[in-house]
């Protein structure tokens, strides 16, 4: 399955990119799969405060991945 990922703030300096296109493994079916996967390719993201939206909502790690998802990493935000 093939997926969007975009990365905020912090987030994109770690990956150095903004968005990229990747090719998930079979096993990768949820929002929690897909993080383990992104930490495990950037480790710095485990000590990281990040949120998760998909389709541009935010949401829960145990949600269905699915072809042409959009998914949004977000670093801490603050309102003002």
């Amino acid at each position: 399955m093939r997926v969007t990922l975009k990365y905020f703030g912090l987030l994109a300096e770690i990956t150095h990119c903004n968005e990229e296109q990747v090719e998930l493994n079979a096993d990768v079916t949820t929002l929690l799969g897909l993080k383990s996967t992104v930490e495990h390719r950037f480790p710095t993201f485990q000590k990281t405060a990040y949120s998760i939206a998909l389709n541009q909502a935010l949401c829960n790690d145990d949600l269905a991945l699915k072809e042409a998802d959009v998914i949004a990493f977000l670093p801490p935000f603050a309102g003002g």
